[in-house]
């Protein structure tokens, strides 16, 4: 089940330097892309401005003339880029019903539900980016894993309005290297084939 109102709004939460803010910036550039969504809009809230320190990034797409332009606190879609994330805060306890909850994790759901609570009548979507990240070689650096790209390809199978093929043109339109672009391509993919979606 997918949120269909003419508005979504959309939350992601990860650390600093996996790319939350630039995430989102792809979302809704996609969302427009598809011409189902005319007005988009993308923001972030940073906490401490240091690599590692928790980092979320909004955003909203809607058929109509956006005019709340505050904070999300109700998010149709809440996307976990780093687990770890559960240790402090739980952003999916405010998610509204119907809504999706993807999640970065390695494990099953019955281990996800044992840290994290959420509301009844969610999707859920898990998928290990971090597995993704390290079998293709997509990081930054040794030891960096690229999670932003990889986890909107997952975005894209939970939320079909946003079709994987729209979500892999805008995602390879960022970067000019041929070789990047189709690495974080198959990332995209990657997630995409390997979700494992709950109703």
């Amino acid at each position: 089940m997918e949120p269909t109102n003419s508005q979504i709004s959309i939350a992601f939460h990860g650390r600093g330097g996996q790319g939350a803010v630039t995430a989102a910036n792809i979302l809704v550039m996609a969302a427009y892309e598809t011409k189902q969504f005319p007005h988009v809009m993308a923001f972030p809230l940073f906490g401490p401005e240091r690599r590692g320190a928790p980092v979320s990034a909004y955003a909203r797409i809607s058929k109509q003339e956006i005019f709340d332009r505050a904070k999300i606190y109700d998010p149709d879609i809440v996307v976990i880029m780093d687990p770890s994330i559960f240790k402090s805060l739980n952003p999916a306890e405010t998610m509204k019903k119907g809504g999706i909850l993807l999640v970065n994790w390695h494990a099953d759901l019955n281990a996800l539900k044992k840290i994290c609570k959420f509301p009844d009548g969610i999707t859920i979507g898990l998928v290990d980016i971090m597995k993704i990240c390290f079998d293709i070689n997509l990081m930054k650096g040794r030891n960096d894993p690229v999670v932003n790209t990889p986890v909107l390809g997952a975005v894209a199978k939970v939320f079909s309005k946003i079709p994987l093929d729209v979500m892999v043109k805008i995602i390879k339109d960022q970067f000019p290297d041929p070789a990047k672009a189709g690495l974080n391509v198959q990332g995209a993919r990657l997630a995409y084939d390997s979700i494992k979606v709950f109703t």
